[in-house]
């Protein structure tokens, strides 16, 4: 009985463990890609002509959503990028020449418009890469999706940009939470593409 306890303690400490570690969390690269700031109050929306990690690329304006056409994805605003008109916004992240990248986010119609109201055009370096488009006929609240994209870096620094490229009438293609991490597994070096 003793030996059998002794084995079977023995085989319990040899055994990989049930409860596999999760990966480190990587740092994403994206200011304020979540744009909780600045902060605007509960049920309103602001239009900026800047924010905090982010220029305006065309339009009018920078729209920050508290709770006006839906819920966040997260945190406790999201931008539309058709506010008074189309509209895109950019920034430059860090990154390193030949790695590969994660541009991720989270995109949502808005409640209550038609596709052709909500198209989103995702760039990486000035290169289209990825144009979304989604119904928010019939929805309450927003309806998040999230999108990743694998991008490779060419230089010290990279520019995201994202567009509303539908109809331009002040309403449509809500963004949230955007973030762009090194690509996991991806060794640093290699040859340069999109």
């Amino acid at each position: 009985m003793l030996l059998g306890a002794a084995l079977a303690a023995a085989a319990a400490a040899l055994a990989p463990s049930s409860a596999a570690a999760d990966p480190p969390t990587l740092r994403n690269a994206v200011v304020n890609g979540g744009f909780e700031r600045p902060l605007v109050p509960l049920g309103t929306s602001h239009p900026f002509p800047v924010i905090r990690g982010w220029r305006l690329a065309f339009g009018p304006d920078i729209e920050i959503q508290n709770r006006v056409a839906g819920d966040p994805e997260s945190g406790r605003q999201f931008v539309e990028l058709d506010s008074d008109a189309s509209s895109g916004i950019w920034q430059r992240v860090p990154t390193r020449p030949g790695r590969l990248y994660r541009l991720q986010l989270f995109f949502s119609p808005r409640p209550g418009t038609s596709a052709a109201e909500n198209v989103l055009v995702v760039h990486w370096r000035r290169f289209v890469v990825g144009r979304i488009s989604a119904d928010g006929r019939g929805l309450r609240n927003t309806a998040w999706r999230m999108y990743a994209f694998k991008v490779r870096a060419t230089r010290t620094s990279t520019r995201i940009e994202l567009a509303d490229g539908g109809i331009s009438d002040s309403v449509g293609t809500e963004v949230d939470a955007v973030s762009v991490t090194p690509w996991r597994g991806h060794p640093f070096g290699g040859s340069s593409s999109r």
